[in-house]
C-alpha cells in the first residue's frame, strides 16, 4: 500500500471548491479525505493554501471562515508546512 495522509474534508472541500488542483482522493471516512503522501505539485499547492489560511491570526477571514482556518491548520499538522516536515509527518502518523 502506497503511503497516503488522513486529512479533513472541511479545508479540502474549500481547496477545491477554489478551482486549485488537488490529490486525488483515495478513501473516505465520513469526516476525512486519505490523500497521497507522495509530494506532487498538487500536495504542494495544497500546502501553500493551507499555510496561507493558517497564518490568518485573529484577522477578517478568521471571523467569517473559523472552520475553514481551523481545518487547514488541522491539514498542515498532518501534511506538514514543507516537504522536509511532511516526510517527518507521514513517519509519526503513521507507525507500525
Amino acid at each position: 500500500m502506497s503511503k497516503v495522509y488522513r486529512i479533513p474534508k472541511h479545508y479540502y472541500r474549500d481547496h477545491v471548491e477554489c478551482d486549485c488542483e488537488a490529490p486525488e482522493i483515495i478513501r473516505e471516512t465520513k469526516a476525512h479525505y486519505f490523500i497521497s503522501a507522495d509530494e506532487t505539485p498538487e500536495l504542494a499547492e495544497l500546502r501553500s493554501r493551507a499555510t496561507f489560511y493558517a497564518d490568518d491570526i485573529g484577522g477578517d477571514y478568521w471571523e467569517s471562515c473559523r472552520g475553514i482556518v481551523i481545518s487547514a491548520r488541522a491539514t498542515l499538522k498532518v501534511i506538514g508546512i514543507n516537504e522536509a516536515q511532511s516526510k517527518a509527518a507521514w513517519a509519526r502518523f503513521n507507525r507500525g
